[in-house]
């Protein structure tokens, strides 16, 4: 007989009395109790439905059990979406945008997740991430991936988590199950207490309208800065990737998740085989691959965040970061936006990387101690630009040895302009060239210290 493992979880209703089996007429109070009483292993499905609200985490280990036999599906924790705004469109617009009236401030929406209601250019329920907005009261709302088609009257409705799970102290996340994914997590926020983080170890987790919120600690002994660590096997999906992986599921494949701090120095971090995959929003973090972790967005933003690649980690584009009309962002990063350090890679070899790098304080790409990059497959396109605000130093800079292979499009990935000292391309902080067109099949850029730009050909 198949298991059909349903926990519901309410802290306003609910309460934790021995012989309450956390059903839907007498729900547990405390998201403690509902893990608990989780079996190890079911031969059905398991949910954890949890009611609107906050809910303490005191322990330190959830492991989200074994679903066993071909039938048996990977654990659901559920929450409601929150509706945040109603809106209607008030001019057709592009796939990738929403003109109302809502005043808020710029980038207020990011990381929020925008779902039409009614119209004819996608289906009713699809959902896409936000990437940003300008500021109200006539606003433009902009979107990581399509809506499709925006007519005047068309509605949305703006969303976030409704359920905030809130350890007191670093939670290990963990997973016995080898398949991918192994743990679905819809209309949940995870936001740890000041200086705690979260653990991912062999969870692979899809997420729809999620979210991670890690906080800085300042006390009288300093600061302390939490990472959210993607480790052993463990990956976060931006988005729902098998719909029928089990029962169910809501067809929002690109509302993805949102991961932000207050603080750079927090690191939301792919090591040891972890990977950072689907519809990614970040903001005010650092995002880091290392150590045989992988970074694949299928769409990103990136707010204030730098993208790191460092030692053993790799960037992939499966088939590319963005699309040529709504490329992905890394965008007014306090340093450079996109560095490749200490024998890094990023390959890019199916489609070109499309990556939009702007108002960075340092380099928009920096490559560095013989790291390589690929940002196109050979004889195509990159689609690197710049399309805000100038980078602050370069475009890009190669140094000590690395390698850059561009597209045939002459990328237009900016640094400033006016400034004798700086321009689109370096060979070791070196101005090699004001414009990328200077670089051709048969002018590559190199120099004695074996720093390399070239087309990919």
């Amino acid at each position: 007989m198949q298991d059909k493992i349903q926990i519901y979880v309410d802290n306003e209703r609910g309460h934790n009395d021995n012989n309450n089996s956390g059903n839907r007429s007498t729900p547990v109070q405390t998201a403690d109790k509902a893990f608990s009483l989780l079996p190890s292993s079911w031969r059905g499905s398991a949910e954890i439905l949890f009611a609107p609200g906050d809910y303490l985490i005191d322990t330190d280990v959830i492991s989200v059990g074994m679903p066993i036999g071909p039938k048996a599906s990977p654990l659901v924790i559920r929450g409601p979406y929150k509706d945040l705004f109603t809106i209607a469109a008030e001019v057709g617009s592009n796939e990738n945008k929403v003109v109302t009236t809502l005043n808020l401030p710029a980038d207020e929406l990011i990381g929020a997740v925008l779902t039409r209601l009614s119209g004819t250019g996608s289906p009713v329920g699809h959902a896409v991430s936000i990437r940003g907005n300008t500021a109200g009261p006539t606003m433009e709302i902009s979107l990581q991936q399509t809506m499709v088609r925006v007519a005047v009257g068309d509605t949305f409705v703006i969303q976030g988590p409704a359920v905030t799970l809130k350890p007191t102290r670093t939670l290990n996340l963990t997973s016995h199950d080898g398949r991918s994914p192994n743990l679905t997590m819809i209309g949940i926020k995870f936001e740890p207490t000041k200086g705690a983080g979260l653990n991912l170890i062999n969870v692979r987790a899809q997420c729809d309208t999620c979210e991670f919120s890690l906080q800085k600690l300042t006390s009288a002994e300093g600061q302390k800065f939490p990472n959210l660590l993607v480790h052993t096997d463990a990956r976060i999906i931006g988005g729902i990737e098998i719909p029928d992986l089990s029962p169910d599921l809501p067809s929002r494949k690109q509302a993805g998740v949102y991961i932000h701090g207050d603080d750079p120095q927090s690191i939301a971090w792919a090591v040891r085989s972890g990977i950072l995959s689907g519809h990614l929003t970040f903001k005010g973090i650092t995002v880091r691959a290392s150590q045989g972790g992988v970074f694949t967005p299928q769409s990103l933003e990136a707010l204030g965040s730098q993208i790191q690649i460092l030692t053993g980690g790799s960037g992939i584009g499966q088939p590319s970061w963005g699309t040529e009309s709504n490329k992905a962002r890394i965008r007014n990063v306090a340093g450079d936006g996109l560095r490749v350090f200490n024998g890094g890679t990023l390959n890019s070899p199916l489609g070109p990387i499309h990556l939009d790098i702007s108002g960075c304080s340092g380099d928009g790409i920096r490559l560095d101690m013989g790291s390589t990059a690929s940002f196109g497959p050979p004889g195509g396109r990159a689609g690197l630009v710049t399309t805000g605000a100038k980078n602050g130093q370069f475009g890009m800079n190669v140094r000590n040895a690395s390698r850059a292979l561009i597209g045939i499009d002459a990328a237009v990935l900016q640094g400033p302009k006016g400034d004798d000292r700086f321009g689109d391309v370096a060979l070791d902080d070196e101005l090699a060239a004001r414009r990328w067109d200077e670089i051709t099949l048969r002018t590559p850029l190199s120099n004695a210290g074996m720093s390399l730009v070239r087309i990919n050909k």
